[in-house]
């Protein structure tokens, strides 16, 4: 009799369940251990070997090119390694037309090579065409300026009657002259006409007579006649009102003339 207890007999060649569940285990357990190997490798590349190799000799320093000539400048980066960028062109009245004024990263600092260097070059000084100011007020000239890049200098007043009063009628440099925009515009405003003024000439040295006769002919009259020891005699010391100033037409002018002798003091 057969025991009901006999162990179930398995086809020739089969697979026990328990030999497949080893299998699968096994085959799990190397996928792991190579997902963990193929981890540890990247890390290893990318945190060791990688730094090593970039600063093993991979340092260098970016050579000064401040005041080259562009040409030069973009050459000798190259020799050392480097890729120049002619980045921008600025005015500059200091350093001539051409030259490199600033370098980024800047010379002498230590980066890798084939790095990029953004070069500044000089455009030289600014150039503008001086503005037509003539017949303009202060106030429209400053503006003028400003829109030209200039600066106002000087100004001047003086009586004219070919201008109207508070009007620019001279201007240096002359209008439409091409100059530096550092240059000053020095300009002289009109105070008007005038009207029967007269401009006391310069009496100093004179003769007497010569003195009268060159008060005559600008319309104005020798006044009182003051003389004061000094040499030589019959010479014009002084006068008033004093040359330069502005009077009426007919007005006289006093002058202190020498008699000959030790000079004195000229009164005031």
């Amino acid at each position: 009799m057969t025991s009901e207890h006999d162990e179930t007999t398995h086809p020739e060649g089969a697979e026990y369940p328990e030999h497949r569940t080893f299998r699968v285990r096994s085959c799990l357990l190397a996928l792991l251990i190579a997902v963990v190997a193929f981890i540890l490798i990247v890390v290893l590349f990318d945190q060791v070997i990688m730094p090593w190799y970039v600063q093993k000799g991979a340092v260098a320093t970016v050579p000064q090119v401040i005041g080259d000539k562009t040409d030069t400048a973009v050459a000798v980066l190259k020799r050392a390694g480097y890729n120049p960028i002619q980045y921008e062109v600025r005015f500059d009245d200091k350093a001539p037309e051409g030259t490199i004024i600033r370098e980024t990263p800047e010379g002498g600092e230590e980066t890798k090579p084939g790095r990029k260097v953004f070069l500044i070059i000089s455009g030289g000084k600014e150039m503008a065409l001086v503005p037509n100011l003539l017949g303009m007020s202060i106030r429209d000239a400053r503006m003028q300026l400003i829109k030209s890049n200039m600066t106002l200098g000087r100004v001047d007043y003086a009586y004219t009657d070919s201008a109207k009063d508070g009007t620019i009628f001279q201007q240096s440099p002359p209008p439409n002259l091409k100059t530096s925009t550092s240059t000053l515009v020095t300009v002289t405003i009109s105070q008007g006409p005038l009207l029967g003024r007269v401009v006391v000439p310069d009496l100093s040295k004179l003769s007497l007579s010569d003195a009268i006769a060159k008060l005559n002919s600008v319309g104005l009259q020798v006044g009182k006649v003051n003389y004061q020891n000094g040499t030589p005699e019959n010479q014009v010391l002084d006068q008033y009102p004093e040359s330069g100033e502005l009077v009426n037409q007919g007005a006289t002018v006093d002058l202190f003339v020498a008699r000959g002798g030790t000079p004195t003091p000229t009164l005031p």
